[in-house]
């Protein structure tokens, strides 16, 4: 298949036949309702294969409706026809990046960005994902290129933001976070960005302030959500700190960081029985992520579980594989939360100093189990005693366990 030749009767005939097809939709497009529009652009191109045009633009189309898949299908075809096409290998890497697929969208952008060095599209493409793949110092210099040449665009100075907030340039960050805000106010992306730093800084007032006009603007924002909670947990502030991790659990089910933020959150107003269904339920969504396990460990040890919990500390050594005892011990607080019921508070007793070098792995593990969502710093969710306990199996669990875990 080849891209139509244009100049000839025929095809000046059939280009006419295209355009005014398009034109009887135009006004369907600018209203955006894609759904009447896409019909269209799928007759055409069932009629006319070999037009790369036509079938860029309808796979542009299905992206803009969220039709991804759809999307990344046809413009496969584009660049098999047509490799040089740079702005369907720009709406692939786009389309690759929303369905989560990172590496795959990177090798797109960077495609991209080595033909045309200054498309924006790319840029904003690849500072995105390498800052969603931990590399914010890689990141900065293609959202600096990005500022150069739209300097008073809020996402862009917003996304220079994200990148610098890592890399111990709060201050920097934080400039860029203000710029992109008086340039549009509303901008959600940069006033969660600058209430994260200010939650960093100690300085909860101010960033619930900020989270406070984004919620507003994105009530279902589980970003939000989650940043909420944490100044709310600064501001000492548990049950409203706990209400919207609840809220962002309710929004996203399936988002793994909200039930470990909602577990920490119960944990903190007693409800350790609670703390475990939550941190289970994250654990079936992303089994062996490291802070997921943590939350789970540092929950089990607090719900008197500490066979359980040293299985779960140090179940990535075994392909983060649970003993059929942590198994049960497990099962069997989630039904006591599902019924209500919680562990009796007990008097807390004062532990005694432990040296960092004498510390176990589980025991330190049990600690950076409340690493918050900034990843930047930890809050502790598990007594030292009941760290302690964990190592040396003095708590008893809610059931028998047949099967000792080992340290």
């Amino acid at each position: 298949m080849t891209e139509t030749l244009r100049g000839t009767p025929d095809t000046n005939a059939r280009q006419e036949k295209i355009n005014a097809a398009l034109d009887a939709i135009a006004y369907l497009e600018q209203d955006e309702r894609f759904n009447e529009v896409i019909p269209v652009y799928q007759d055409l191109v069932g009629r006319y294969p070999d037009d790369v045009e036509l079938l860029f633009k309808m796979a542009t189309i299905m992206l803009r409706n969220g039709d991804l898949r759809e999307s990344v299908a046809h413009l496969r075809k584009v660049l098999f026809m047509k490799p040089e096409h740079l702005a369907a290998r720009s709406n692939m890497g786009n389309a690759l990046l929303l369905l989560g697929y990172l590496e795959q969208a990177k090798e797109a952008f960077d495609a991209v960005v080595e033909a045309e060095p200054e498309n924006r599209n790319a840029l904003y493409g690849l500072a995105t994902i390498l800052i969603k793949m931990h590399g914010h110092a890689e990141a900065e210099p293609y959202a600096r290129r990005l500022v150069q040449l739209i300097p008073n665009s809020a996402p862009a100075l917003s996304l220079l933001g994200d990148a610098l907030s890592a890399e111990t340039k709060a201050e920097a960050a934080t400039l860029n976070y203000r710029a992109a805000l008086r340039i549009d106010s509303q901008y959600v992306p940069a006033l969660v960005g600058l209430a994260k730093l200010l939650v960093i800084r100690k300085k909860g007032e101010e960033a619930l302030a900020h989270l406070d006009k984004a919620h507003d603007l994105q009530p279902r924002n589980v970003e939000v959500l989650v940043a909420m909670g944490h100044a709310y947990l600064l501001e000492e502030n548990t049950s409203s700190a706990v209400e919207s991790f609840e809220l962002a659990h309710a929004c996203e089910p399936e988002n793994a960081a909200a039930l470990v933020h909602l577990s920490i959150g119960k944990r903190k107003l007693g409800l350790v029985y609670a703390g475990v269904y939550h941190a289970a339920a994250a654990w079936r969504l992303a089994p062996g992520n490291k802070q997921v396990s943590n939350a789970l460990g540092a929950a089990l040890a607090a719900a008197g579980a500490t066979d359980a919990a040293r299985d779960v500390l140090t179940s990535s050594s075994r392909n983060s594989q649970f003993l059929e005892a942590t198994e049960a011990a497990i099962k069997e607080i989630e039904y006591l939360a599902e019924q209500g019921y919680e562990r009796p508070v007990r008097e807390e007793k004062v532990a005694p100093e432990v040296s960092e070098q004498s510390k176990s792995v589980e025991d330190r593990a049990v600690e950076e189990a409340g690493e918050n969502v900034f990843g930047t710093e930890s809050e502790e969710t598990a007594s030292e005693e009941q760290a302690e306990e964990v190592v040396e199996g003095k708590s008893e669990t809610p059931g028998e366990h047949e099967e000792k875990a080992s340290s």
